[in-house]
């Protein structure tokens, strides 16, 4: 057997194993680029106050506490068919595995859950158009 085979099939069973999206599919739901309202909730019920969020092409930028700069936080975004996975300046899969959020499109918006460390649920949003 090629050691090649067995390395990539090593990574991606790996991969799989984490939860790591490896070739996520076609961006038919990608997230669309606009302005948004984004409500967070830690650990599925601590409120944060609502930010901003503006989407441009597979860049997301966020203003904590709408009241920031309008990019006071980018993240880079994978599309999937569901929605989207973001994660902080890059869509390389280790950085997806350190801390990404899974975006789903919703009736209303996105609603996303943000993971850490492989998969651990740290935070529950929501993404509701504006203008």
């Amino acid at each position: 057997m090629n050691i090649n085979r067995i390395i990539a099939g090593a990574l991606i069973g790996g991969a799989a194993v984490l939860g790591i999206s490896v070739g996520a599919g076609s961006a038919e739901a990608k997230i669309d680029p606009g302005q948004y309202k984004m409500q967070s909730r830690v650990y599925g019920f601590i409120p944060y106050p609502d930010t901003n969020v503006k989407v441009v092409g597979n860049r997301m930028y966020q203003d904590f506490y709408g009241v920031g700069p309008s990019n006071s936080s980018t993240f880079e975004i994978d599309q999937t068919r569901r929605g989207g996975i973001t994660s902080t300046l890059t869509t390389h899969p280790l950085m997806q595995w350190y801390a990404r959020t899974e975006w789903s499109k919703t009736k209303s918006g996105y609603r996303g859950t943000n993971y850490v460390l492989g998969g651990i649920p740290v935070a529950d949003y929501t993404l509701k158009k504006t203008r």
